[in-house]
């Protein structure tokens, strides 16, 4: 099974530019061994959003085939993370599905509709 510190440094080792972000989230926890649950979605969560606001679809497919690549591992620990942290999050902040479906690999695209499905089967927030 995927360690998070071997999951974190996929993610820095992709894209480097996210070194500053990374280090501001993992520093005052337990540094590379921070829990992948919570620097995917504090650090890469955060800048998916940001991008799909600014329509950003070059860089936002990098992040989705990065994401696809680890859905390919096949590891159970790296599955959960993209699954619950990171798809799971866009989903429920009410992304446009168009926007996002174009750029997904065959397995996140799975993913999504599954909690797409979910999120459409779920009684109205009385809030």
């Amino acid at each position: 099974m995927m360690t998070s510190k071997c999951l974190n440094q996929k993610l820095l080792a992709a894209f480097p530019e996210l070194e500053r972000p990374y280090r501001d989230q993992t520093e005052w926890q337990e540094g590379d061994d921070t829990g992948s649950h919570v620097v995917y979605g504090d650090v890469l969560v955060p800048v998916i959003l940001a991008l799909l606001k600014a329509g950003d679809r070059r860089l936002l497919k990098k992040y989705f085939d990065f994401l696809e690549s680890l859905l390919a591992t096949g590891d159970d620990y790296a599955i959960d993370v993209v699954a619950t942290t990171v798809i799971e999050s866009i989903v429920l902040d009410r992304v446009e599905a168009e926007e996002v479906k174009p750029l997904l690999g065959e397995a996140s695209l799975k993913i999504w509709e599954g909690y797409e499905q979910w999120r459409r089967s779920r009684p109205p927030s009385p809030m």
